[in-house]
């Protein structure tokens, strides 16, 4: 299965290709990965993976886009410029027009499947129906609150005309927050929150999160490559919601920390259905996961201290 990867350089590509190129996985022999990478990229954590095609290259040169497709039968689409820029148009032309000249070469090169990582941040507003006994699923009407949502839904919609025009078969995810151990571990989510606690601070917290595991969506993508029964189909990646003060006390007991935990809950947040991606295949690890997950950051951060260690995550 010849794939084409954008964002390796990020959190889920780089846990994704652990996944396809991992010696231990029966299955990553049948994996020829080529993938995108920008000029000055940080890629000592890709070392390992000597098995992989790199282009240099970015979502604003068309050649590279172009030799990143040739020939293979998947495009994985999980990169976002996130800037420095000087004005919105740089974003919007970076990541709408970027990624509309890659489905473009993707239809030239006859790719057979798409799969493009969005997010939930394309619903802006919720309809009043919404509630536990209807929680907001793949089919809620899509209104962007914020440029990243904007952009991820205009790509959504060049990504169902190529669907629809039956260029290629299009699966597209929609995680909430996604958590995992990043390259750059202090950049790893609620990792200032666990080193200030493992070092006895007191922290201050409000707010709440939906969450998932890097793992679950590294697994979703897995289950949609080849798979016929993902073609058109969106997948809503929600793991759970946790009161960032409930989050914070977790950590507390975990990391047996003599530091407190002050704020104030946040609101319930909004109900969201993972029905479809369970009906997909995909395990979610539920509040254990996050222990897991709080357990590997403190060991990392205690014995790196956040520093970028290629062999330890």
């Amino acid at each position: 299965m010849k794939i084409a990867l954008t964002g390796i350089t990020g959190m889920v590509g780089s846990h994704l290709i652990k996944c396809l190129q991992n010696p231990e996985n029966p299955d990553s022999a049948k994996y020829d990965v080529r993938a995108l990478i920008r000029e000055g990229s940080v890629v000592d954590h890709l070392k390992p993976y000597e098995e992989v095609d790199y282009i240099i290259g970015d979502l604003s040169d068309r050649e590279s886009l172009a030799k990143l497709v040739e020939d293979r039968d998947i495009l994985i689409h999980l990169a976002h410029f996130p800037g420095p820029v000087q004005d919105a148009l740089e974003l919007v032309e970076a990541n709408v027009t970027g990624s509309y000249n890659l489905l473009e070469e993707a239809k030239k090169a006859k790719v057979k499947q798409v799969i493009f990582m969005s997010a939930c941040s394309i619903f802006g507003q919720v309809m009043d129906s919404v509630d536990e006994e209807h929680p907001l699923d793949e089919n809620h009407p899509v209104w962007p609150g914020s440029l990243y949502g904007a952009v991820k839904s205009s790509i959504e919609s060049f990504s169902w005309f190529y669907h629809k025009s039956k260029c290629f078969d299009v699966t597209v995810l929609r995680p909430v927050t996604i958590y995992g151990v990043r390259p750059q571990i202090d950049k790893s989510e609620w990792f200032q929150t666990i080193d200030y606690l493992a070092t006895n601070y007191n922290v201050s917290v409000r707010g709440s999160t939906k969450y998932v595991s890097v793992d679950s969506v590294c697994q979703a993508i897995q289950l949609c490559l080849g798979n016929p029964d993902a073609s058109g189909n969106i997948y809503t990646l929600v793991d759970g919601h946790i009161h960032n003060m409930d989050l914070a006390n977790m950590i507390v007991d975990v990391v047996d920390s003599f530091g407190e935990v002050e704020g104030v809950k946040g609101e319930a947040g909004i109900p969201m259905s993972n029905k479809a991606a369970l009906e997909l295949g995909v395990e979610f690890k539920g509040e254990e996961g996050i222990k897991e997950y709080i357990k590997l950051v403190h060991r990392l951060q205690m014995e790196y201290g956040g520093e970028r260690q290629i062999t330890a995550w």
